[in-house]
Protein backbone atom coordinates (compact mmCIF):
# COMPACT_ATOMS: atom_id res chain seq x y z
CA UNK A 1 0.00 0.00 0.00
CA UNK A 2 2.49 2.58 0.79
CA UNK A 3 4.11 1.78 -2.80
CA UNK A 4 1.43 2.61 -4.41
CA UNK A 5 0.56 5.67 -2.52
CA UNK A 6 4.00 6.96 -3.50
CA UNK A 7 3.14 5.84 -6.92
CA UNK A 8 -0.30 7.97 -6.82
CA UNK A 9 1.47 11.03 -5.08
CA UNK A 10 4.24 11.30 -8.05
CA UNK A 11 0.68 11.18 -10.15
CA UNK A 12 -0.66 13.59 -8.61
CA UNK A 13 2.64 16.25 -8.74
CA UNK A 14 2.87 15.77 -12.59
CA UNK A 15 -0.94 16.43 -13.22
CA UNK A 16 -0.58 19.54 -10.61
CA UNK A 17 2.25 19.99 -13.32
CA UNK A 18 -0.37 20.11 -16.43
CA UNK A 19 -2.80 21.40 -14.29
CA UNK A 20 -3.86 24.03 -17.40
CA UNK A 21 -5.23 21.01 -19.30
CA UNK A 22 -9.06 20.59 -18.38
CA UNK A 23 -9.36 17.49 -16.37
CA UNK A 24 -5.62 17.69 -14.67
CA UNK A 25 -6.90 18.93 -11.40
CA UNK A 26 -9.62 16.92 -10.66
CA UNK A 27 -6.94 14.12 -11.98
CA UNK A 28 -4.64 15.35 -9.38
CA UNK A 29 -6.81 15.70 -6.91
CA UNK A 30 -8.06 12.06 -7.12
CA UNK A 31 -4.77 10.83 -7.24
CA UNK A 32 -4.08 12.85 -4.09
CA UNK A 33 -7.52 11.08 -1.88
CA UNK A 34 -5.91 7.61 -3.59
CA UNK A 35 -2.51 7.91 -1.83
CA UNK A 36 -4.32 9.14 1.72
CA UNK A 37 -6.74 5.83 1.00
CA UNK A 38 -3.78 3.40 0.53
CA UNK A 39 -0.91 5.05 2.89
CA UNK A 40 -3.93 4.37 5.80
CA UNK A 41 -4.05 1.15 4.50
CA UNK A 42 -0.38 0.65 4.82
CA UNK A 43 -0.81 1.91 8.61
CA UNK A 44 -3.48 -0.45 9.20
CA UNK A 45 -1.56 -2.83 8.84
CA UNK A 46 1.56 -1.80 10.51
CA UNK A 47 0.16 -0.92 13.25
CA UNK A 48 0.11 -3.23 16.63
CA UNK A 49 -1.66 -1.56 19.09
CA UNK A 50 -5.59 -2.25 18.58
CA UNK A 51 -6.73 1.35 18.93
CA UNK A 52 -4.05 2.72 16.54
CA UNK A 53 -5.26 0.11 14.12
CA UNK A 54 -8.61 1.13 14.88
CA UNK A 55 -7.30 4.96 13.64
CA UNK A 56 -6.11 4.48 10.60
CA UNK A 57 -8.68 2.04 9.73
CA UNK A 58 -11.24 5.15 10.49
CA UNK A 59 -8.12 7.44 8.33
CA UNK A 60 -8.28 5.44 5.48
CA UNK A 61 -12.29 4.96 5.23
CA UNK A 62 -12.56 8.87 5.44
CA UNK A 63 -10.92 8.68 1.64
CA UNK A 64 -13.30 6.28 0.22
CA UNK A 65 -15.74 9.22 -0.51
CA UNK A 66 -13.70 11.65 -1.92
CA UNK A 67 -11.83 9.55 -3.62
CA UNK A 68 -15.15 8.09 -5.46
CA UNK A 69 -16.62 11.79 -5.94
CA UNK A 70 -13.05 13.26 -7.69
CA UNK A 71 -13.21 9.98 -9.96
CA UNK A 72 -16.72 11.39 -11.02
CA UNK A 73 -15.41 14.98 -11.12
CA UNK A 74 -12.42 13.68 -13.43
CA UNK A 75 -15.55 12.55 -15.59
CA UNK A 76 -17.71 15.21 -15.84
CA UNK A 77 -14.44 17.41 -16.83
CA UNK A 78 -12.69 15.17 -19.30
CA UNK A 79 -16.20 14.86 -21.04
CA UNK A 80 -17.24 18.39 -21.21
CA UNK A 81 -14.51 20.65 -20.16
CA UNK A 82 -16.13 23.57 -18.35
CA UNK A 83 -19.68 22.85 -18.78
CA UNK A 84 -20.92 20.57 -15.97
CA UNK A 85 -18.02 20.69 -13.81
CA UNK A 86 -19.20 24.45 -12.45
CA UNK A 87 -18.33 25.51 -8.92
CA UNK A 88 -21.52 25.63 -8.01
CA UNK A 89 -22.07 21.61 -8.90
CA UNK A 90 -18.37 21.16 -7.29
CA UNK A 91 -20.02 22.50 -4.05
CA UNK A 92 -22.86 20.23 -3.66
CA UNK A 93 -20.39 17.29 -4.59
CA UNK A 94 -17.99 17.89 -2.30
CA UNK A 95 -20.72 18.65 0.51
CA UNK A 96 -21.22 14.72 1.04
CA UNK A 97 -17.41 13.43 0.77
CA UNK A 98 -16.86 16.11 3.97
CA UNK A 99 -19.61 15.24 6.17
CA UNK A 100 -18.90 11.41 5.93
CA UNK A 101 -15.20 12.24 6.56
CA UNK A 102 -16.35 14.06 9.62
CA UNK A 103 -19.05 11.35 10.60
CA UNK A 104 -16.10 8.54 10.11
CA UNK A 105 -14.21 9.81 13.11
CA UNK A 106 -16.83 10.43 15.06
CA UNK A 107 -15.93 8.18 18.56
CA UNK A 108 -19.42 6.52 19.51
CA UNK A 109 -21.86 5.30 16.45
CA UNK A 110 -20.37 5.91 13.55
CA UNK A 111 -21.87 7.01 10.40
CA UNK A 112 -20.48 4.14 8.28
CA UNK A 113 -20.33 1.16 11.03
CA UNK A 114 -22.61 -0.14 13.89
CA UNK A 115 -19.24 -1.80 15.33
CA UNK A 116 -14.98 -2.07 14.69
CA UNK A 117 -13.21 -4.62 16.53
CA UNK A 118 -9.56 -5.76 15.97
CA UNK A 119 -9.01 -9.51 15.28
CA UNK A 120 -6.93 -11.25 17.31
CA UNK A 121 -5.07 -12.20 13.87
CA UNK A 122 -4.80 -8.28 14.34
CA UNK A 123 -7.28 -7.23 11.58
CA UNK A 124 -10.18 -4.74 12.03
CA UNK A 125 -13.22 -5.88 11.00
CA UNK A 126 -16.69 -3.71 10.52
CA UNK A 127 -20.20 -3.94 10.09
CA UNK A 128 -21.73 -1.64 8.29
CA UNK A 129 -24.71 0.84 9.55
CA UNK A 130 -27.41 1.39 7.17
CA UNK A 131 -25.88 4.57 6.28
CA UNK A 132 -22.82 2.86 5.31
CA UNK A 133 -24.39 0.63 2.89
CA UNK A 134 -26.58 3.96 1.68
CA UNK A 135 -23.27 5.79 0.87
CA UNK A 136 -21.74 2.73 -1.00
CA UNK A 137 -25.06 2.64 -3.46
CA UNK A 138 -24.41 6.61 -3.46
CA UNK A 139 -20.98 5.42 -4.89
CA UNK A 140 -22.67 3.15 -7.34
CA UNK A 141 -24.87 5.94 -8.43
CA UNK A 142 -21.44 7.90 -8.95
CA UNK A 143 -19.88 5.17 -10.79
CA UNK A 144 -23.15 4.94 -13.13
CA UNK A 145 -23.00 8.75 -13.80
CA UNK A 146 -19.13 7.90 -14.83
CA UNK A 147 -20.01 5.56 -17.42
CA UNK A 148 -22.85 7.54 -18.94
CA UNK A 149 -21.06 10.55 -19.27
CA UNK A 150 -18.00 8.09 -20.95
CA UNK A 151 -20.61 6.36 -23.30
CA UNK A 152 -21.89 9.94 -24.40
CA UNK A 153 -18.23 10.89 -25.06
CA UNK A 154 -17.62 7.61 -27.15
CA UNK A 155 -20.89 8.27 -29.28
CA UNK A 156 -20.13 12.43 -29.88
CA UNK A 157 -16.34 12.09 -30.86
CA UNK A 158 -14.69 9.02 -32.56
CA UNK A 159 -11.50 10.83 -31.48
CA UNK A 160 -11.62 9.83 -27.68
CA UNK A 161 -12.84 6.47 -28.27
CA UNK A 162 -9.91 4.87 -27.76
CA UNK A 163 -9.54 6.65 -24.34
CA UNK A 164 -12.86 6.33 -23.12
CA UNK A 165 -12.67 2.39 -23.82
CA UNK A 166 -9.29 2.72 -21.36
CA UNK A 167 -11.82 4.80 -18.68
CA UNK A 168 -14.47 2.36 -18.95
CA UNK A 169 -12.01 -0.83 -18.38
CA UNK A 170 -10.38 1.08 -15.63
CA UNK A 171 -13.37 2.31 -14.02
CA UNK A 172 -14.98 -1.14 -14.41
CA UNK A 173 -12.64 -3.63 -13.10
CA UNK A 174 -11.42 -1.27 -9.62
CA UNK A 175 -15.53 -1.27 -9.20
CA UNK A 176 -15.81 -5.37 -9.55
CA UNK A 177 -12.51 -5.28 -7.23
CA UNK A 178 -13.33 -2.80 -4.74
CA UNK A 179 -17.23 -4.29 -4.23
CA UNK A 180 -15.28 -7.89 -3.61
CA UNK A 181 -13.08 -6.78 -1.27
CA UNK A 182 -16.24 -5.37 0.58
CA UNK A 183 -17.64 -8.42 0.44
CA UNK A 184 -14.76 -10.44 2.17
CA UNK A 185 -14.71 -7.55 4.45
CA UNK A 186 -11.75 -4.78 4.84
CA UNK A 187 -9.90 -6.46 7.86
CA UNK A 188 -8.35 -9.49 5.59
CA UNK A 189 -5.14 -9.30 3.66
CA UNK A 190 -6.76 -10.16 0.51
CA UNK A 191 -9.06 -7.67 0.77
CA UNK A 192 -6.86 -4.62 1.62
CA UNK A 193 -4.68 -6.55 -1.62
CA UNK A 194 -7.77 -6.18 -3.78
CA UNK A 195 -8.21 -2.51 -2.62
CA UNK A 196 -4.82 -1.68 -3.38
CA UNK A 197 -5.22 -3.13 -6.61
CA UNK A 198 -8.52 -1.02 -7.43
CA UNK A 199 -7.41 2.20 -6.48
CA UNK A 200 -3.79 1.50 -8.31
CA UNK A 201 -5.91 0.27 -11.24
CA UNK A 202 -8.38 2.92 -11.89
CA UNK A 203 -6.11 5.81 -11.19
CA UNK A 204 -3.40 4.48 -13.31
CA UNK A 205 -5.50 3.84 -16.32
CA UNK A 206 -7.26 7.62 -16.25
CA UNK A 207 -3.57 8.57 -15.88
CA UNK A 208 -3.02 6.94 -19.29
CA UNK A 209 -6.01 7.65 -20.86
CA UNK A 210 -5.25 11.39 -19.97
CA UNK A 211 -1.67 12.03 -20.35
CA UNK A 212 -1.39 9.48 -22.69
CA UNK A 213 -3.61 10.00 -25.70
CA UNK A 214 -3.05 13.26 -25.37
CA UNK A 215 -6.18 14.09 -26.42
CA UNK A 216 -6.85 17.56 -24.35
CA UNK A 217 -3.26 18.17 -25.47
CA UNK A 218 -3.41 22.10 -26.70
CA UNK A 219 -1.53 20.90 -29.66
CA UNK A 220 -3.34 17.85 -30.77
CA UNK A 221 -6.99 20.22 -30.28
CA UNK A 222 -5.14 22.83 -32.03
CA UNK A 223 -4.57 20.59 -35.10
CA UNK A 224 -7.85 19.33 -35.25
CA UNK A 225 -9.06 23.05 -35.09
CA UNK A 226 -6.76 23.79 -37.64
CA UNK A 227 -7.95 20.99 -40.11
CA UNK A 228 -11.52 21.98 -39.48
CA UNK A 229 -11.13 25.44 -40.18
CA UNK A 230 -8.47 25.18 -42.98
CA UNK A 231 -9.72 26.78 -46.24
CA UNK A 232 -7.89 24.12 -48.18
CA UNK A 233 -9.25 20.73 -49.10
CA UNK A 234 -7.50 18.14 -47.38
CA UNK A 235 -7.52 14.46 -48.27
CA UNK A 236 -5.42 11.85 -46.40
CA UNK A 237 -4.99 8.24 -49.14
CA UNK A 238 -3.39 4.94 -47.80
CA UNK A 239 -0.99 3.62 -49.95
CA UNK A 240 -3.89 1.65 -51.80
CA UNK A 241 -4.48 5.49 -52.45
CA UNK A 242 -7.82 5.00 -51.24
CA UNK A 243 -9.06 7.90 -49.35
CA UNK A 244 -8.99 7.77 -45.33
CA UNK A 245 -10.14 11.27 -44.12
CA UNK A 246 -11.78 14.07 -45.46
CA UNK A 247 -11.19 17.45 -43.67
CA UNK A 248 -14.85 20.04 -44.07
CA UNK A 249 -13.06 21.96 -46.69
CA UNK A 250 -13.24 18.66 -48.82
CA UNK A 251 -16.21 17.82 -48.33
CA UNK A 252 -17.34 21.39 -49.60
CA UNK A 253 -14.82 21.05 -52.88
CA UNK A 254 -16.38 17.69 -53.63
CA UNK A 255 -19.79 18.19 -52.67
CA UNK A 256 -20.24 15.09 -50.80
CA UNK A 257 -20.15 13.67 -47.53
CA UNK A 258 -17.07 12.48 -45.73
CA UNK A 259 -18.68 9.04 -44.94
CA UNK A 260 -19.26 8.92 -48.62
CA UNK A 261 -15.79 10.45 -50.01
CA UNK A 262 -13.99 7.73 -47.13
CA UNK A 263 -12.55 4.60 -49.39
CA UNK A 264 -12.81 5.57 -52.61
CA UNK A 265 -9.91 5.74 -54.52
CA UNK A 266 -8.19 8.46 -56.13
CA UNK A 267 -9.95 8.03 -59.73
CA UNK A 268 -13.13 7.98 -58.51
CA UNK A 269 -12.43 11.04 -56.38
CA UNK A 270 -10.38 12.90 -59.15
CA UNK A 271 -11.05 11.57 -62.19
CA UNK A 272 -9.81 14.41 -64.27
CA UNK A 273 -6.28 14.59 -62.49
CA UNK A 274 -5.01 11.71 -63.94
CA UNK A 275 -3.28 8.43 -62.59
CA UNK A 276 -1.78 8.93 -58.70
CA UNK A 277 1.75 10.37 -59.33
CA UNK A 278 4.97 8.67 -58.19
CA UNK A 279 6.21 10.66 -56.15
CA UNK A 280 5.83 14.01 -54.13
CA UNK A 281 4.26 16.98 -56.05
CA UNK A 282 4.18 20.40 -55.80
CA UNK A 283 1.37 22.56 -56.10
CA UNK A 284 0.28 24.22 -59.09
CA UNK A 285 1.70 21.42 -61.59
CA UNK A 286 0.09 21.34 -64.46
CA UNK A 287 -0.36 17.53 -64.80
CA UNK A 288 -2.43 17.88 -61.35
CA UNK A 289 -4.53 21.13 -61.47
CA UNK A 290 -8.06 20.04 -61.64
CA UNK A 291 -11.53 22.16 -62.66
CA UNK A 292 -14.47 21.33 -60.75
CA UNK A 293 -18.04 22.65 -61.08
CA UNK A 294 -19.78 24.04 -64.39
CA UNK A 295 -21.04 27.82 -65.50
CA UNK A 296 -20.54 30.38 -62.53
CA UNK A 297 -19.13 27.95 -60.22
CA UNK A 298 -16.34 26.77 -62.25
CA UNK A 299 -13.42 26.50 -59.94
CA UNK A 300 -9.42 25.71 -60.31
CA UNK A 301 -7.67 23.68 -57.68
CA UNK A 302 -4.23 23.01 -57.92
CA UNK A 303 -2.90 20.05 -55.91
CA UNK A 304 -0.22 19.80 -53.29
CA UNK A 305 0.49 16.07 -52.55
CA UNK A 306 2.95 15.36 -49.96
CA UNK A 307 4.00 11.46 -48.51
CA UNK A 308 3.24 10.54 -45.07
CA UNK A 309 6.30 8.83 -43.12
CA UNK A 310 6.17 6.87 -39.93
CA UNK A 311 8.49 6.61 -37.12
CA UNK A 312 9.67 3.65 -38.84
CA UNK A 313 10.68 5.60 -42.09
CA UNK A 314 8.06 3.76 -43.94
CA UNK A 315 5.20 5.36 -46.24
CA UNK A 316 2.36 5.60 -44.66
CA UNK A 317 0.09 6.68 -47.14
CA UNK A 318 0.22 10.47 -48.82
CA UNK A 319 -1.67 14.26 -47.80
CA UNK A 320 -3.60 15.80 -50.41
CA UNK A 321 -4.34 19.54 -50.09
CA UNK A 322 -6.56 20.70 -52.91
CA UNK A 323 -5.38 24.44 -53.05
CA UNK A 324 -8.36 26.58 -54.59
CA UNK A 325 -6.20 28.65 -57.31
CA UNK A 326 -9.58 30.16 -59.09
CA UNK A 327 -9.39 34.01 -57.99
CA UNK A 328 -5.43 34.03 -59.18
CA UNK A 329 -6.42 32.16 -62.14
CA UNK A 330 -8.64 34.98 -62.94
CA UNK A 331 -6.95 37.68 -62.06
CA UNK A 332 -4.33 36.50 -64.25
CA UNK A 333 -6.52 36.53 -67.57
CA UNK A 334 -6.94 39.34 -66.18
CA UNK A 335 -3.59 40.98 -66.45
CA UNK A 336 -2.94 38.90 -69.69
CA UNK A 337 -5.69 40.73 -71.05
CA UNK A 338 -4.69 44.01 -70.43
CA UNK A 339 -1.51 43.10 -71.37
CA UNK A 340 -2.39 41.56 -74.70
CA UNK A 341 -4.51 45.45 -75.19
CA UNK A 342 -1.38 47.32 -73.98
CA UNK A 343 0.24 45.52 -76.77
CA UNK A 344 -2.40 46.17 -79.38
CA UNK A 345 -2.61 49.83 -78.74
CA UNK A 346 0.89 49.74 -79.05
CA UNK A 347 1.14 48.19 -82.12
CA UNK A 348 -1.67 50.47 -83.45
CA UNK A 349 0.71 53.53 -82.97
CA UNK A 350 3.74 51.97 -84.72
CA UNK A 351 1.39 51.01 -87.39
CA UNK A 352 0.48 54.51 -87.84
CA UNK A 353 4.09 55.31 -88.11
CA UNK A 354 4.88 52.65 -90.43
CA UNK A 355 1.84 53.91 -92.45
CA UNK A 356 2.83 57.48 -92.16
CA UNK A 357 6.65 56.55 -93.82
CA UNK A 358 5.43 53.92 -96.49
CA UNK A 359 1.84 55.18 -97.73
CA UNK A 360 2.53 58.55 -96.98
CA UNK A 361 5.59 58.21 -98.94
CA UNK A 362 3.56 56.48 -101.77
CA UNK A 363 1.16 59.00 -101.90
CA UNK A 364 3.47 62.15 -101.58
CA UNK A 365 5.54 60.04 -105.01
CA UNK A 366 1.83 59.51 -106.64
CA UNK A 367 1.05 63.60 -106.01
CA UNK A 368 4.21 64.60 -107.38
CA UNK A 369 4.57 62.55 -110.18
CA UNK A 370 0.62 63.21 -111.28
CA UNK A 371 1.52 66.84 -111.41
CA UNK A 372 4.17 66.24 -113.38
CA UNK A 373 2.18 64.25 -116.16
CA UNK A 374 -0.30 66.80 -115.80
CA UNK A 375 2.22 69.44 -117.10
CA UNK A 376 3.44 66.89 -119.80
CA UNK A 377 0.16 66.89 -121.65
CA UNK A 378 0.15 70.43 -121.36
CA UNK A 379 3.26 70.88 -123.43
CA UNK A 380 1.88 67.54 -125.62
CA UNK A 381 5.29 65.80 -124.57
CA UNK A 382 2.42 62.78 -124.72
CA UNK A 383 5.36 59.81 -124.71
CA UNK A 384 7.32 61.25 -121.67
CA UNK A 385 3.44 61.58 -119.90
CA UNK A 386 2.94 57.94 -120.49
CA UNK A 387 6.69 56.37 -119.26
CA UNK A 388 4.96 58.76 -115.83
CA UNK A 389 2.06 57.15 -115.87
CA UNK A 390 3.60 53.58 -115.89
CA UNK A 391 5.67 54.10 -113.34
CA UNK A 392 2.17 55.71 -111.57
CA UNK A 393 0.14 52.35 -112.27
CA UNK A 394 3.50 50.75 -111.33
CA UNK A 395 3.84 51.90 -107.63
CA UNK A 396 0.13 51.63 -107.26
CA UNK A 397 0.15 48.17 -107.77
CA UNK A 398 3.16 47.71 -105.13
CA UNK A 399 1.31 49.91 -103.04
CA UNK A 400 -2.15 48.07 -103.45
CA UNK A 401 0.24 44.41 -102.70
CA UNK A 402 1.69 45.88 -99.68
CA UNK A 403 -1.21 47.23 -98.31
CA UNK A 404 -3.13 43.57 -99.00
CA UNK A 405 0.23 41.78 -97.41
CA UNK A 406 -0.32 44.31 -94.18
CA UNK A 407 -4.16 42.94 -94.07
CA UNK A 408 -3.08 39.57 -94.23
CA UNK A 409 -0.89 40.00 -91.13
CA UNK A 410 -3.01 41.90 -88.90
CA UNK A 411 -6.03 39.62 -89.77
CA UNK A 412 -3.25 37.03 -87.86
CA UNK A 413 -3.89 37.75 -84.53
CA UNK A 414 -2.47 36.34 -81.60
CA UNK A 415 -5.69 36.65 -78.76
CA UNK A 416 -4.95 33.27 -76.85
CA UNK A 417 -3.18 30.49 -79.49
CA UNK A 418 0.03 31.95 -78.76
CA UNK A 419 3.21 32.74 -81.19
CA UNK A 420 3.65 28.86 -82.78
CA UNK A 421 -0.05 28.43 -83.63
CA UNK A 422 -0.31 32.10 -84.83
CA UNK A 423 2.56 31.97 -87.13
CA UNK A 424 1.18 28.80 -88.66
CA UNK A 425 -1.92 30.60 -89.59
CA UNK A 426 0.02 32.85 -91.09
CA UNK A 427 2.49 30.27 -93.26
CA UNK A 428 -0.36 29.09 -94.42
CA UNK A 429 -2.21 31.92 -95.78
CA UNK A 430 1.17 33.04 -96.97
CA UNK A 431 1.85 30.15 -99.43
CA UNK A 432 -2.08 29.78 -101.02
CA UNK A 433 -1.28 33.69 -101.99
CA UNK A 434 2.12 34.04 -103.27
CA UNK A 435 2.47 30.43 -104.38
CA UNK A 436 5.55 30.29 -101.98
CA UNK A 437 6.45 27.02 -100.40
CA UNK A 438 6.15 28.40 -96.36
CA UNK A 439 7.07 25.76 -93.59
CA UNK A 440 7.32 25.84 -89.82
CA UNK A 441 9.33 23.85 -87.98
CA UNK A 442 10.33 23.39 -83.85
CA UNK A 443 6.43 25.23 -83.27
CA UNK A 444 6.92 22.17 -79.84
CA UNK A 445 9.56 23.70 -78.59
CA UNK A 446 7.47 26.84 -77.58
CA UNK A 447 4.71 24.14 -75.51
CA UNK A 448 4.96 25.26 -72.08
CA UNK A 449 6.47 28.38 -73.05
CA UNK A 450 4.67 31.63 -72.09
CA UNK A 451 5.78 35.11 -73.60
CA UNK A 452 4.75 37.92 -72.74
CA UNK A 453 2.15 39.42 -75.03
CA UNK A 454 4.04 42.14 -76.52
CA UNK A 455 7.20 39.81 -77.20
CA UNK A 456 4.54 37.69 -79.20
CA UNK A 457 3.35 40.72 -81.31
CA UNK A 458 6.52 42.02 -82.13
CA UNK A 459 8.09 38.80 -83.20
CA UNK A 460 5.05 38.05 -85.32
CA UNK A 461 5.77 41.13 -86.82
CA UNK A 462 9.37 40.70 -87.37
CA UNK A 463 8.86 37.07 -89.42
CA UNK A 464 6.15 38.72 -91.31
CA UNK A 465 8.01 42.00 -92.41
CA UNK A 466 11.02 38.91 -93.29
CA UNK A 467 8.22 37.14 -95.90
CA UNK A 468 7.20 40.42 -97.38
CA UNK A 469 11.16 41.28 -98.16
CA UNK A 470 11.90 37.46 -99.64
CA UNK A 471 8.78 37.83 -101.79
CA UNK A 472 9.61 41.44 -102.64
CA UNK A 473 13.59 41.47 -103.51
CA UNK A 474 14.91 38.04 -103.22
CA UNK A 475 12.59 35.72 -105.72
CA UNK A 476 12.84 33.44 -103.57
CA UNK A 477 10.62 29.99 -104.28
CA UNK A 478 10.69 28.61 -100.39
CA UNK A 479 10.60 29.90 -96.83
CA UNK A 480 11.06 28.21 -93.60
CA UNK A 481 10.51 29.63 -90.24
CA UNK A 482 12.12 27.49 -87.20
CA UNK A 483 11.49 28.07 -83.62
CA UNK A 484 14.06 27.67 -80.92
CA UNK A 485 14.26 27.68 -76.95
CA UNK A 486 16.70 27.97 -75.10
CA UNK A 487 17.47 28.13 -71.19
CA UNK A 488 16.60 31.46 -71.04
CA UNK A 489 15.29 33.14 -74.39
CA UNK A 490 13.60 31.87 -77.59
CA UNK A 491 15.07 31.91 -80.82
CA UNK A 492 13.33 32.75 -84.68
CA UNK A 493 15.25 32.03 -87.35
CA UNK A 494 13.97 33.09 -91.22
CA UNK A 495 15.72 31.45 -93.92
CA UNK A 496 14.66 31.73 -97.79
CA UNK A 497 16.17 30.38 -100.90
CA UNK A 498 16.27 33.62 -102.91
CA UNK A 499 18.98 35.72 -104.77
CA UNK A 500 20.70 36.42 -101.68
CA UNK A 501 23.12 39.56 -101.31
CA UNK A 502 26.68 40.38 -99.97
CA UNK A 503 26.40 41.30 -95.80
CA UNK A 504 29.08 43.50 -96.17
CA UNK A 505 26.58 46.09 -98.71
CA UNK A 506 23.95 45.74 -95.84
CA UNK A 507 24.21 49.22 -94.05
CA UNK A 508 24.15 50.69 -97.49
CA UNK A 509 21.42 48.64 -98.67
CA UNK A 510 19.41 48.75 -95.29
CA UNK A 511 16.09 50.16 -95.82
CA UNK A 512 12.84 50.84 -94.26
CA UNK A 513 11.62 47.12 -93.42
CA UNK A 514 15.27 46.11 -91.89
CA UNK A 515 15.08 49.17 -90.14
CA UNK A 516 12.15 48.23 -88.34
CA UNK A 517 12.66 44.55 -87.48
CA UNK A 518 15.83 46.05 -85.55
CA UNK A 519 13.81 48.33 -83.96
CA UNK A 520 11.26 45.74 -82.82
CA UNK A 521 14.07 43.04 -81.75
CA UNK A 522 15.42 46.16 -79.19
CA UNK A 523 12.28 47.12 -77.96
CA UNK A 524 11.59 43.30 -76.82
CA UNK A 525 15.35 43.42 -75.04
CA UNK A 526 16.73 40.93 -77.91
CA UNK A 527 18.62 40.90 -80.88
CA UNK A 528 18.94 40.66 -84.72
CA UNK A 529 21.18 39.10 -87.01
CA UNK A 530 20.87 38.74 -90.83
CA UNK A 531 23.02 36.35 -92.97
CA UNK A 532 23.36 36.38 -96.33
CA UNK A 533 25.48 34.91 -99.09
CA UNK A 534 24.63 35.93 -103.20
CA UNK A 535 23.10 33.30 -105.07
CA UNK A 536 22.29 31.18 -101.70
CA UNK A 537 19.45 33.14 -99.88
CA UNK A 538 19.42 35.20 -96.33
CA UNK A 539 18.60 34.24 -93.02
CA UNK A 540 16.96 36.43 -90.48
CA UNK A 541 17.79 35.62 -86.56
CA UNK A 542 15.85 37.06 -83.71
CA UNK A 543 16.60 36.28 -80.23
CA UNK A 544 13.84 37.17 -77.45
CA UNK A 545 14.15 36.81 -73.62
CA UNK A 546 12.03 34.74 -71.75
CA UNK A 547 11.09 36.22 -68.45
CA UNK A 548 11.67 33.59 -65.56
CA UNK A 549 8.17 32.48 -64.20
CA UNK A 550 7.00 32.19 -67.95
CA UNK A 551 6.74 28.40 -67.85
CA UNK A 552 5.43 28.00 -64.99
CA UNK A 553 2.43 30.66 -66.04
CA UNK A 554 2.37 28.71 -69.11
CA UNK A 555 1.78 25.51 -67.20
CA UNK A 556 -0.63 26.91 -64.61
CA UNK A 557 -2.81 28.63 -67.91
CA UNK A 558 -2.32 24.99 -69.90
CA UNK A 559 -3.50 22.84 -66.91
CA UNK A 560 -6.43 25.36 -66.18
CA UNK A 561 -7.67 25.91 -69.77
Amino acid sequence: PVAAAIFLFSLAVYSFSRREAPGALPLMTGALFGALWLFGLGMVADSHDAAAKIFWHRFQAAWHMPSVTAMMCFALEYTQPGRWLSRRNLALLSLLPLLTAVGVFASSSSLVWHTLQVMPDGHVVGQYSLSGWLLMAYGLGLFLINVAAYGWLFIRSPAHRWPVIVLLVGASVSRVLYVLATVQSAGTGHAITLVVAAIVLVWGLYAIAFFGFRILDPLGAARQTVIRQMREGMIVFDNEWRAVSVNPAAERILAERASQLRGRSWAQLLPTAGPPPEGEIAAGAAALEITLGAGAGLRSYALDLSPLVDQRGLRAGSLLLLLDTTAQRRAQMQAQAQERALAVMRERERIARELHDSAGQVLAFVNTQGQATRRLLARGNVELADEYLARLVEVAQEADTDLRESILGLRVALTDQGLARALAAYLDQYQRRYGIHAELVGSETLAGTALEPFVEVQLLRIVQEALTNARKHSGARAVRVALERDTDCVTVVIRDDGCGFATDELREREGVGLRVMRERAREVGGDLIVRSTPGEGAAITVTAPIPRDAEGDEHARIAGG
